[in-house]
């Protein structure tokens, strides 16, 4: 995040940081940076003040939203939340950084999880820049999206197992350049919620799906809703019980969807349908909440006693 290798630890209180090495970020306009990397005056070890840093988890996690009003509301929107979200407390939407996010997500197209995190650490591997050594492994930042319009990008990407999406990173990047870079983010970020979704369709490989994931995840667009198949059936049990079952979801089923849920829960629906979709996965069924409570202690015990402030 932020070009930072950061180790965190969370307590019932606090979330608690140590920065293990940064490089410059080049989207500082999205971190309120008031002035460029090059001429900001460095806080002894580090490159910025640390206030900095402490905004900056806040801005990634959200940790200024008032996390129990939303809850309320939406308890109060539909008894669905009521009966099996509302105890699903602190579930946070990220505001992850959009070239991150974008081509990350075109790495998720008809792949699986283990395979999409193989294929984000190539493309910072090869293409980024790289942050530290920490522990014996090498750390590197996300690439740009300059690093990702290179001539020579499809077949290298083909080359290392890309497939079909290696002509999407290509394509995608230079269409972002042309359209006006990290500028172009920040205006699609102030524009309505659909018209920023249709700016990021016209991107080569990226659907509604994913342009309502970069519009939730990395724009502040929090009423955009992506719908899978998962999400289908959540709609089709509790909101529209007379969608079609066993149905592909189509462009019209898809925004009918969508504008049930941000009818319901209004400017943050994409925030409840998170919930929602947490809720209903089975990891997250009571059943196994015992086993995660181990994997948690044993987590928290691994990790070295750091202090909240960063060194």
């Amino acid at each position: 995040m932020g070009n930072i290798l950061w180790l965190l630890r969370q307590t019932d209180t606090h979330l608690q940081y140590k920065i293990l090495g940064e490089s410059p970020y080049t989207n500082f306009q999205r971190m309120k940076i008031p002035k460029p990397p090059e001429e900001v005056q460095s806080s002894k070890d580090l490159l910025y003040p640390v206030e900095y840093y402490e905004d900056l988890l806040a801005m990634y996690f959200r940790l200024n939203v008032d996390l129990d009003a939303l809850y309320t509301n939406w308890c109060k929107a539909h008894n669905h939340f009521k009966t099996t979200a509302s105890h699903f407390h602190g579930i946070r939407v990220l505001n992850q950084d959009p070239v991150e996010n974008l081509f990350s997500f075109i790495c998720s197209q008809n792949n699986h999880i283990s395979r999409i995190s193989s294929m984000v650490e190539k493309l910072c591997t090869k293409y980024g820049k790289k942050i530290c050594d920490y522990e014996g492994n090498a750390f590197h930042a996300f690439p740009d999206v300059e690093s990702l319009a290179q001539k020579n990008i499809e077949s290298d990407l083909r080359s290392n197992g890309f497939g079909y999406r290696a002509k999407y990173f290509q394509k995608s990047a230079q269409q972002i350049i042309q359209k006006g870079g990290l500028i172009w983010f920040g205006k699609l970020e102030n524009m309505d919620y659909k018209d920023a979704r249709a700016e990021l369709m016209s991107l080569t490989g990226i659907g509604p799906k994913v342009a309502d994931c970069i519009c939730l995840m990395s724009l502040n667009h929090l009423e955009a809703i992506p719908v899978d198949t998962h999400v289908y059936q959540i709609a089709g049990a509790h909101y529209l019980k007379k969608l079609p079952k066993n149905k592909s979801v189509t462009a019209k089923i898809y925004l009918e969807i969508g504008d049930e849920f941000r009818r319901i829960y209004g400017q943050e629906a994409g925030w409840a349908q998170t919930v929602l979709f947490c809720s209903d996965l089975r990891q997250f069924k009571p059943e196994n909440a015992q086993k995660r409570k181990i994997e948690s202690k044993n987590d928290e015990d691994s990790l070295p006693k750091t202090s909240k402030s960063s060194s």
